[in-house]
């Protein structure tokens, strides 16, 4: 299963957290660091849609990835609920997500759908979060640097100036975020592995 990369890629990066000395040479310098939970505003959006694509092995895959976001309430305790709807090459799965709107930490993830001939309707590890494309839950302790800011043009043709950050683990494995400062949302997340590569962009907002 490929998105089962993600999990290998998220391991990576926790080390890369833990060591961060080693990481980039800007890590040095922990106050230029923008941390991954500032690139997403839970507060000020309702839902989003981004396109992925994944190639490994000289394949590629793509599918769509929708993510609701409400407050919601888990045992009796405040939590954030998220709802993510996957569609295409195959999946079609809803995963129900509680985590704490504080510590970010997943606290239950139900899944239901179907991926190829397999069938589910059941909860799931919450570690299973590190299988899914970035939704703001996998990489929000990971500190990183601005790499490079420009514009880029929207297809209304108005542009708008953006921020490429980025963390790399010096050994070919890499993530980065295209941020607008005024969207609650990345515009584009960038993964790149040894083994794989995943770009998610975003394609619907609300």
């Amino acid at each position: 299963m490929k998105r089962a990369y993600v999990a290998v890629f998220t391991l990576l990066l926790i080390a890369c957290a833990a060591l961060v000395s080693g990481c980039t040479s800007q890590a040095l310098n922990m106050r230029n660091a923008t941390y991954g939970s500032s690139f997403y505003n839970f507060n000020n959006v309702h839902y989003w849609e981004d396109n992925v694509v994944m190639t490994a092995n000289g394949t590629s895959s793509t599918w769509n990835m929708t993510v609701y976001v409400n407050n919601s309430t888990y045992k009796g305790k405040p939590a954030r609920y998220m709802q993510v709807v996957t569609v295409g090459n195959g999946i079609n799965i809803t995963y129900d997500v509680w985590s704490d709107p504080t510590t970010y930490s997943v606290l239950n993830m139900h899944a239901n759908g179907t991926m190829g001939n397999y069938s589910q309707d059941k909860d799931t590890s919450v570690l299973q979060i590190g299988t899914l494309p970035d939704m703001g839950l996998t990489f929000y302790y990971v500190p990183f640097w601005p790499v490079t800011s420009t514009t880029v043009r929207m297809p209304n043709g108005n542009t708008i100036p953006v921020t490429v950050y980025s963390v790399t683990d010096n050994n070919g494995n890499s993530l980065s975020y295209l941020i607008y400062k005024q969207s609650p949302v990345p515009l584009k997340v960038d993964i790149v592995q040894k083994t794989y590569t995943m770009e998610q962009t975003l394609i619907a907002l609300g």
